[in-house]
């Protein structure tokens, strides 16, 4: 007598290879592509020349941008006049760099902003558009200058919660048009950590960290894919509750990622206070989601020619956005 085999397992068995090559093709129509695959999204309509529309990704402008503490580029009773041996130190670092745009501390007026434009036009850099702007202090502000159009500046209002200070260098707020793309570019200069009598200079610094921090999140929540580079001297390290402050918080929307940059032996520091002979990375540029995966990591260091001991107390960082 012949016994009748159960289908059960060869039709549970079909049903499983089934469902499997299913998933299979389903899981890869819904993936998110490698941000370095530079292929258009299945969903993009196609032109009326038959090919698909260029994507983001290949519209994006290529650039470069360095920011940098001059060391008192100005004129004040309380620093001695730059030399002209330091100012050509400062361009031909600028210039090894071949910037786009350049984010500046520590300079004096406006007229000191476009000695520097001119010494780089000669130099062979023609950046023709200059935002200069600050806080408090009469001497020392921030400038950007730009090889691509300025299309809208702000000027946040320096006073301070809680406290009877104001942010000294301000904030600076510029949004460039670049290549078609908004950039929008903010510069800071936090409290030093030179003590003083009269305040804790620690705790205005992080006042003035969740100042900025706060209109960054302004621009952020109005706008969450903007492209936004928040950059300067932090004048702390990266650990430090400030610096930790500017950034936001990890893994949200909101976060901004510091780009991190060597010298070509490897180091990382920005910055020597001759007084302790120390070495610390305290200039910095972070970007928000809407930049990160532009960052040429590569191509991107901190400039460190034998000339900017002369230049300044500072080392110029320069990021390479692709």
């Amino acid at each position: 007598m012949r016994t009748r085999r159960n289908p059960a397992p060869v039709i549970f068995a079909l049903i499983a290879a089934v469902v499997a090559v299913t998933s299979w093709f389903w899981f890869r129509s819904v993936e998110t592509p490698p941000w370095d695959r530079n292929t258009p999204s299945r969903h993009a309509e196609k032109s009326a020349g038959g090919k698909p529309p260029v994507t983001r990704q290949a519209e994006f402008t290529p650039f470069t941008f360095i920011t940098y503490n001059v060391k008192n580029w100005l004129v004040s009773y309380q620093a001695p006049e730059k030399s002209a041996e330091a100012k050509a130190a400062i361009i031909g670092l600028l210039a090894g760099g071949k910037p786009d745009v350049i984010g500046l501390c520590e300079i004096g007026s406006e007229d000191d902003v476009k000695e520097i434009q001119a010494m780089l036009k000669a130099a062979g850099f023609d950046l023709p558009h200059i935002y200069h702007t600050g806080g408090e202090d009469l001497v020392r502000h921030l400038a950007i200058i730009s090889r691509f159009p300025i299309l809208s500046t702000e000027r946040p209002d320096p006073r301070l919660r809680g406290l009877e200070q104001s942010m000294q260098r301000g904030i600076l707020d510029a949004t460039l048009d670049v290549g078609g793309r908004q950039v929008r570019f903010i510069g800071l200069h936090l409290k030093s950590k030179r003590t003083v009598p009269d305040f804790d200079q620690a705790g205005v610094r992080l006042a003035e960290a969740q100042h900025a921090r706060r209109h960054i999140d302004g621009i952020l929540e109005a706008d969450p894919g903007a492209a936004l580079v928040a950059y300067g001297d932090f004048n702390d390290t990266t650990r430090s509750h400030s610096t930790r402050t500017i950034n936001g918080t990890y893994r949200t929307p909101g976060y901004l990622s510091h780009v991190h940059v060597r010298d070509s032996r490897g180091e990382t520091w920005t910055h020597h206070y001759a007084v302790e002979d120390a070495y610390t990375r305290i200039d910095f540029v972070t970007v928000s989601a809407g930049l990160r995966r532009h960052v040429k990591k590569d191509k991107s260091r901190i400039i460190d020619d034998p000339d900017w001991v002369t230049a300044s107390d500072h080392r110029p960082v320069l990021v390479r956005f692709e």
